[in-house]
């Protein structure tokens, strides 16, 4: 049996997910971690979260620089009996959270969680965070759990997990990518953040660097990753691939949707092999995941969703743009449904 992806029209949720439910009164107890270091926070964005906080002495703060710390501070506010977590930081600090909240259980439920966009890239926040600057959305909020003014919805989202043989317990995070993803990322770290371009200025220019890439085809951001992946209990594909990438965001940067296919499972696979065919008439489906009768397994489009998939790979790949390295001699990359975290919009 060989595995299926599909290339319908995807107008709609293609994993079925409810949407966003009213969240409920509390009490809400609340605590924010910061990461100083992330991009946003770096840039002087920490000076107006400290000032407000300062006024709410019955909100704790506090600032980490790595996962150990991350790690340290939610067992802290678990063992105070908050139940809200507000994460000011970028995407890695999010996916550190994640990995400490889903491994340790030391909230029993775990936690609602507030994003506010700390970081450089913030692709988590652009799905699941708090809208605009932020110290006013942490005013929203906190004038949401301590006065309840405004409106609150909770957005819930599958959470991946993630286990590789060079990790000894297993990553949690909400975005995986491989091949020419993992590539941009050194190509960002490497070039544009020198430059002190953040956000969408920096995303437009790492596209069009691949772009350029893919029409000169000898580039190191385009070589191809030999790659067999494995679905649910679909049998195995083998291609060299272009693109990788595996989530359960609805948008990711500039608003991108690439998921056309279908399947049992809220992972989102998509994947592009070296060498595709018809590329400019299959953007609809790479851009705003509409099926088009060009984005098909023939021409090197691959989409599907899924609970279980497993990768075997050599090179890297990275997890809420944290980076990883991957070698198939020790084993698959194994990523599943590792369960839901709640996120709440004021």
């Amino acid at each position: 049996m060989s595995l299926t992806f599909s290339t319908f029209s995807a107008e709609g949720d293609v994993a079925g997910r409810p949407g966003d439910i009213p969240a409920g009164r509390g009490p809400w107890r609340v605590g924010v971690i910061s990461n100083p270091l992330s991009g946003g926070n770096r840039r002087g964005g920490m000076d107006g979260i400290r000032r407000f906080l300062l006024d709410h002495a019955d909100i704790p703060h506090r600032e980490v620089r790595n996962a150990e710390e991350v790690r340290a501070t939610l067992a802290d506010f678990a063992g105070n009996g908050l139940n809200l977590v507000v994460v000011n930081s970028g995407d890695g600090t999010i996916q550190a959270a994640l990995t400490a909240l889903f491994n340790h259980r030391a909230f029993q439920p775990l936690p609602l969680l507030a994003l506010l966009r700390g970081g450089t890239t913030n692709m988590t926040h652009q799905d699941l965070g708090l809208r605009g600057p932020r110290v006013a959305a942490l005013r929203r909020l906190v004038n949401w759990t301590h006065h309840g003014e405004g409106e609150a919805l909770v957005r819930r989202r599958s959470i991946l997990r993630v286990q590789t043989p060079s990790c000894p317990h297993p990553l949690y995070g909400l975005f995986f990518g491989a091949a020419c993803i993992f590539k941009g990322i050194q190509f960002f770290h490497s070039r544009v953040h020198r430059m002190g371009l953040s956000g969408d200025p920096a995303h437009l220019l790492i596209l069009a660097r691949f772009l350029w890439a893919l029409a000169h085809r000898q580039d190191a951001l385009v070589a191809p990753v030999p790659t067999v992946i494995r679905a649910d209990r679909s049998g195995a594909v083998s291609k060299d691939l272009l693109l990788l990438l595996i989530t359960t965001l609805d948008r990711l940067i500039l608003g991108l949707r690439p998921f056309w296919g279908q399947g049992g499972g809220p992972l989102r696979l998509t994947a592009v092999s070296a060498g595709p065919r018809r590329l400019l008439r299959a953007l609809p489906a790479l851009i705003h995941g509409r099926g088009t009768s060009c984005a098909t397994p023939d021409n090197g489009y691959l989409s599907c969703t899924a609970r279980d998939i497993q990768l075997d790979m050599d090179g890297g790949f990275a997890i809420d743009g944290e980076l990883f390295s991957a070698d198939p001699r020790s084993g698959p990359v194994c990523i599943q449904d590792g369960g839901a975290a709640d996120f709440i919009r004021v």
